[in-house]
């Protein structure tokens, strides 16, 4: 029992929970390369860079591949439009000019999300072994006064 409980419970620390955490600002402070982040455009912004990621598009998310004083250049795996459309994209690079960008996140693990969804699924993995006995062995269940002979 405790081999399938610990490896469930591995498989969700893994899998982990990531949030989007503000930077202070997109003028004071730029990402690193690698970094993963999601830019929120802003409406001229969406209008200017519509040729290259598509109309309407607010939210361009991915990850820095250069930074610098006049923009950020991004490989973008997601992009999201004002309708809330999201499309996902394979890495291609696309440079936001900083007066296009409204707002920089960046991508953290968040240690409670993470504690609480390994919790819950260690919980539901314990209470499952638990309810099925954890042995992985099948029992068969006979009626009173038959000897389980057929």
């Amino acid at each position: 029992m405790r081999l399938p409980l610990t490896v469930g419970l591995a498989g969700c620390l893994l899998a982990g929970c990531y949030t989007y955490r503000p930077l202070p600002a997109v003028d004071a402070v730029m990402p690193a390369p690698g970094t993963q982040v999601e830019a929120r455009l802003t409406t001229a912004g969406a209008a200017a860079l519509a040729w290259q990621v598509g109309p309407d598009v607010l939210l361009v998310a991915g990850q820095v591949v250069s930074a610098d004083s006049s923009g950020v250049t991004l490989a973008v795996n997601h992009i999201e439009t004002a309708r809330r459309i999201s499309s996902d994209w394979k890495g291609e690079h696309v440079t936001l000019p900083r007066e296009d960008v409204a707002s920089l996140r960046v991508r953290r693990f968040s240690i409670g999300g993470t504690a609480l969804l390994g919790g819950l699924a260690g919980g539901g993995l314990a209470a499952t072994f638990a309810l099925i006995g954890g042995t992985g062995a099948a029992s068969s269940i006979t009626s009173p006064g038959s000897s389980g002979h057929q």
